[in-house]
């Protein structure tokens, strides 16, 4: 399982079964995830968030449309976290801007191929 998965926030994770559901039945979704059409109500609802090991099951599962899609869930989650940390590091102060820079610049890659995969 891609280490990822795990650093994915309980909204990416419901965002991602919506992709997976917006193209299959409840039933069909939750039969593809390996869990209960229960269970998969719960995850679209946010009663409960899927395990790392049912996002794991959705990428594996996810068609080429449906992975473009969550490719953009993916990236938008890491590229929140990246922008909210950058600004955190400007605003402690940190001595060392380059991190801060590094940070920006591999944020701006990740939009870059973002951006390609979705057009191409």
């Amino acid at each position: 399982m891609p280490f990822f998965v795990h650093m994915l926030g309980k909204d990416a994770r419901r965002r991602i079964i919506e992709v997976i559901v917006s193209r299959r039945s409840v039933g069909e979704a939750a039969e593809l995830l390996g869990v209960t059409p229960a269970a998969v109500s719960r995850y679209l609802s946010g009663r409960t968030h899927p395990s790392d090991e049912v996002v794991a099951r959705a990428l594996r599962a996810a068609g080429g449309g449906e992975l473009r899609e969550i490719v953009d869930v993916i990236v938008d989650e890491f590229l929140d976290g990246v922008d909210s940390l950058v600004q955190w590091l400007v605003d402690q102060g940190v001595p060392d801007r380059r991190l801060a820079r590094g940070l920006e610049e591999a944020a701006a890659r990740l939009r870059l191929a973002s951006r390609v995969l979705r057009h191409g």
